[in-house]
């Protein structure tokens, strides 16, 4: 009689077991495929409190730690208030280390115990490949230090003339240096540049007097903290003409505020400004030649850093 009743008992179990949501262990109403209440101490429906010694496998293979319910986007989450994630600790010993871990897959994390003198302590990953790895460790994050973010710079790859007469004020010479600069999203940006254009006349004329320089631009308008002229002396005599050369230089600060969610552009310019008060001439920027060498003229230069820290 009894080995008569052993197959509709098994039959009867593996029909219950298939009723349930999942497998529980310390519960009856099992949240997931499988799901341990560790304390045995789960309501219906537990409360968040209940829920923190739970875990929980979806029927998706996602993963709750004291929590039943995983964010959709999640494969693996943990609700916790007063622990942490502990990852392995290991002893890397170069940043090129493929051995302490053989074959490191690309993006594997690790928290490095051994400090070198080309490594210290810290969270490290992979950026390399199981092959030839590369460990980088995660720059300290202080939101009110300023951070480098970027660096631009522009070359004059042309001489600019411009032809001057006395009483006529040119001042939008385009000399081709300017720089786009990006500002990332919810970013205070200090935007340093600095810039040497060389400047001088063409010929042996010695009574051109007046003006020349840099308008510094900022969008197309200048920004006058970054402009800078200089004086053009007449000479008294062709055996001493006016000067031939002018290097103008200059080293501006400016902030930017970008409160918005998309990043956005900043435009630094430079164009040449002349102001002849007597004579004419031909005033050239940039360089003398584009054939090296140029002597002691060299070549208009810009450049721009960009440093950073967020403002959330």
């Amino acid at each position: 009689m009894k080995i008569k009743l052993l197959p509709v008992m098994l039959l009867g179990l593996f029909h219950f077991v298939n009723a349930q949501v999942g497998i529980g262990v310390n519960t009856a109403n099992p949240l997931g495929a499988f799901h341990i209440d560790g304390a045995k101490d789960n309501a219906v429906p537990p409360t968040v409190a209940q829920q923190a010694n739970d875990v929980v496998v979806t029927s998706a293979g996602d993963v709750g730690i004291g929590t039943t319910t995983v964010d959709s986007s999640a494969k693996l989450q943990i609700n916790t208030t007063n622990k942490g994630l502990l990852i392995p600790r290991v002893m890397i010993t170069s940043p090129n280390d493929g051995t302490t871990i053989p074959s490191p897959a690309k993006g594997l994390i690790v928290y490095n115990m051994n400090a070198t003198t080309s490594m210290v302590e810290g969270f490290y990953t992979n950026i390399g490949t199981p092959a030839a790895p590369l460990w980088v460790t995660y720059q300290q994050y202080d939101k009110t230090i300023w951070k480098f973010e970027n660096f631009y710079d522009s070359v004059a790859s042309a001489p600019v003339d411009q032809a001057v007469t006395s009483g006529t004020t040119i001042n939008n010479i385009n000399l081709g240096l300017s720089i786009t600069v990006t500002v990332p999203a919810f970013t205070q940006a200090k935007l340093v540049t600095t810039y040497s254009v060389p400047m001088g006349t063409t010929s042996s004329n010695n009574n051109l007097s007046g003006y020349y320089g840099i308008r510094f631009l900022k969008n197309g308008t200048e920004l006058p903290i970054g402009s800078r002229k200089s004086t053009l002396f007449a000479s008294s005599s062709a055996a001493s003409p006016s000067s031939r050369m002018f290097s103008i230089s200059a080293t501006v600060g400016d902030t930017v505020v970008n409160n918005t969610s998309t990043p956005v552009s900043v435009t630094y310019a430079l164009n040449g400004y002349v102001e002849p008060t007597v004579g004419s001439d031909t005033i050239r920027f940039n360089m003398w030649s584009t054939t090296d060498p140029n002597f002691n003229w060299g070549k208009g230069y810009m450049s721009v850093q960009v440093f950073t820290k967020t403002t959330l």
